[in-house]
């Protein structure tokens, strides 16, 4: 790899850690100076550097991300108090947040709370949450394997099982991963970032039968403009092991996750998250997590002969 490729490969490094931890931290105060402490950049510098990474200065991305995440939490949590999702969304008052929401999404929280998120016309109908690159001839890529010795344990399964959706406990998963800034889709950023996370496993003979993958996906497209949604197309990989400069590495925090069996077409599986969320969730007594959802594929997923492949659709969970 050229010198400027390493660099900018570090910078992105270090902009995707502090994309990272502003997900992670929305409810806190987000300075300037953590947010720099965190990329290892002085922070007379950090705005520069960030926008010319993302094409956002760092209020615009923290004030949008913070509002996209709290408009789907105002669906898909329909008993929250709104100033609640207000307050984990680091906004400090109700009147901040209600001149915020309806300045983004040209109505009030309640609003879209109330039908208007449905009436609002998705920018991309035809993506779905956590949708990955599945074009098995680019990237038979995105196979995940759960691998009980490097995650320290099995995954444990609840006794209840709801509409084929499994509630279990998932270990926290070490991963590698490369993301992707753009549509949810076959084309475009997504399949380029897992052609370039199997190209980055296979040479370091981490691309296994008993692989297992995540696509993770950070953004609701129907709220997130496409050239804006984050996925991460990411390999669980051993504690320990030392990545470079080709990805970054996190770990996906473990903890209790409904699980739909998915065996179809790649076609479908938008259909299936849309039954996961809008049937499955409201009548579980559970409601989402502040953690994102997660395709997760275990093994040699695709069948090339019938074109089927199959993985498990994970949305992070609590008690409603």
């Amino acid at each position: 790899m050229a010198t400027s490729d390493k660099s900018r490969a570090e910078y992105e490094r270090r902009v995707n850690r502090v994309v990272d931890y502003i997900q992670a931290h929305r409810a806190e105060e987000l300075s300037l100076e953590t947010l720099a402490a965190v990329a290892a950049f002085s922070p007379f510098h950090f705005h520069r550097v960030f926008k010319s990474m993302t094409g956002e200065n760092l209020r615009e991305f923290i004030q949008r991300t913070r509002l996209e995440t709290a408009a789907s939490h105002l669906v898909q949590r329909p008993r929250a108090d709104i100033l609640e999702i207000a307050l984990e969304n680091g906004f400090n008052s109700a009147s901040a947040f209600a001149r915020a929401f309806k300045e983004r999404f040209g109505m009030s929280a309640s609003a879209w709370r109330n039908g208007g998120a449905a009436a609002c016309k998705p920018r991309q109908a035809d993506s779905k949450p956590g949708q990955v690159e599945r074009n098995p001839g680019k990237a038979a890529a995105c196979a995940p394997y759960q691998d009980a010795s490097s995650s320290g344990t099995d995954a444990r399964q609840d006794e209840e099982e709801i509409m084929n959706v499994t509630v279990k406990t998932l270990p926290t998963y070490h991963v590698a991963y490369v993301r992707s800034i753009g549509p949810y889709g076959p084309e475009g950023s997504v399949g380029e970032a897992w052609q370039r996370l199997v190209r980055w496993a296979s040479a370091r003979d981490l691309w296994t039968a008993d692989r297992v993958c995540l696509g993770i996906a950070h953004d609701n497209p129907k709220v997130t403009e496409p050239a804006k949604c984050r996925l991460d197309a990411a390999i669980v990989i051993p504690q320990g092991f030392k990545a470079d400069g080709d990805v970054n590495v996190t770990d996906v925090a473990g903890g209790k996750y409904a699980a739909a069996a998915f065996v179809g077409e790649a076609f479908t599986i938008g259909a299936a998250w849309d039954q996961l969320f809008g049937k499955w969730l409201p009548e579980s007594g559970y409601q989402p997590d502040h953690r994102p959802c997660f395709e997760l594929y275990q093994g040699e997923f695709h069948d090339p002969k019938t074109n089927m492949f199959r993985c498990e659709l994970c949305v992070p969970v609590r008690p409603l």
